[in-house]
């Protein structure tokens, strides 16, 4: 029970789940602003492989603070972002450029340690 409610505290202090299109353009517009990478983690609340991916994200966030923007998007939620990235599965990660053009997708669980290593390669 306590490891549910921390994890609901961290996705919620973390990764603000976008609740529209406008949204999240706001988010991205900021982040290609300050020049981050960002890493879109499109899934859903309750989902495993996505609930998974939570740990995953705030170590990501730590590792990579002020250069790698984390934005998760509940997809149930945010229907425009899901037709957007064409989200047909989930988890779906999307990894934009500091110009906002889409570098890299995978989909389902993607452990830290294959990320940082994908990150390296692309100089990050």
């Amino acid at each position: 029970m306590r490891m549910k409610v921390l994890m609901l505290v961290l996705s919620l202090l973390f990764f603000p789940a976008c609740s529209n299109a406008g949204g999240l353009d706001a988010l991205l517009n900021m982040a290609k602003a300050e020049g981050k990478i960002v890493m879109l983690e499109l899934g859903s609340e309750g989902c495993i492989p996505c609930e998974q991916m939570k740990p995953v994200m705030a170590k990501l966030s730590d590792t990579y603070k002020g250069k790698l923007e984390v934005i998760f998007v509940d997809v149930k939620k945010d229907h425009d972002a899901a037709r957007k990235y064409k989200v047909y599965m989930i988890p779906v990660q999307v990894f934009l450029d500091k110009s906002g053009s889409e570098f890299h997708r995978h989909v389902g669980f993607y452990p830290y340690e294959e990320i940082v290593a994908m990150l390296k390669k692309k100089g990050l």
